[in-house]
């Protein structure tokens, strides 16, 4: 039944609208699923049509918006779908408020406009079908094949020659299959540079590049991790990153946060 799924969808369109089915085909796998992950919150016929604009069913995909067609096939150019989400309309960028989707699915949108925009969505979905589809359940599923949620394996490690560690093994393997050399030990000032720079976002001074370079112990490097590790410059500089990873800012609270 799986197998004949698409036949029985591509019999019931009109061959004007159906498309081939290899068109069918890369809509459902690449079109469709991201219509529905980053679309159909705001713009559905059963729920939310921000500007008016339903992307869960042909017509609405083929409807006049107030800067254009959102989908004009065969003229990606023409298309408001694809400028919107090439972020090429100043305030009107999408998905809104995140970032701009990967060139990859800008490519497929493309491509599948050029094409025809071949699409079986004949009707709009009825509510209890787009609340489903939206549902955490539903997008738990679509995701399960994100790298972050694949089960933890355990490769063999590859045998490279002076590499102790797994994760120098790996990269030493990737650089050699580049045909590429390992860098050489850093000298020591260097090495308290960078490391100073990433853990705590400020150079050393020149005293502490200084005490660290005599610094004859075997666990000299250690114990300056350590060190950085124990300033407030590391909580200081992180917290600033993460801080700024989830966009937070104060404000009055009642602006949405």
């Amino acid at each position: 039944m799986l197998v004949l799924a698409p036949l029985l969808v591509l019999a019931q369109l009109p061959a004007s609208q159906a498309g081939s089915l290899d068109e069918l085909e890369f809509f459902e796998s690449n079109i469709r699923p991201v219509l529905v992950e980053h679309c159909y919150a705001c713009h559905s016929s059963a729920g939310k049509a921000e500007g008016g604009i339903q992307l869960d069913h042909r017509a609405g995909m083929l409807e006049e918006s107030l800067f254009g067609p959102v989908v004009s096939p065969g003229d990606p150019g023409e298309s408001v779908l694809l400028q919107v989400m090439r972020h090429e309309l100043e305030g009107l960028e999408m998905p809104e408020g995140g970032a701009r989707l990967d060139d990859q699915v800008l490519a497929d949108f493309e491509a599948w406009i050029l094409a025809g925009a071949a699409d079986p969505r004949d009707e709009p979905p009825g509510a209890a079908e787009v609340e489903a589809l939206l549902s955490w359940e539903a997008r738990l599923a679509r995701r399960m094949d994100w790298w972050c949620l694949q089960p933890v394996e355990d490769p063999p490690l590859p045998d490279v020659a002076g590499a102790d560690h797994p994760v120098d093994r790996f990269i030493g393997a990737r650089l050699r299959e580049q045909g590429l050399q390992p860098a050489g030990p850093a000298p020591r000032r260097e090495l308290h540079r960078r490391l100073s720079h990433v853990l705590t976002g400020l150079p050393p001074s020149p005293e502490e590049l200084q005490r660290f370079e005599a610094d004859p112990r075997p666990d000299a490097y250690e114990r300056l991790v350590d060190r950085l590790l124990a300033s407030p410059h590391f909580g200081e500089r992180w917290a600033r990153h993460w801080m700024d990873v989830v966009r937070y800012a104060d404000s009055h609270g009642s602006e949405g946060d």
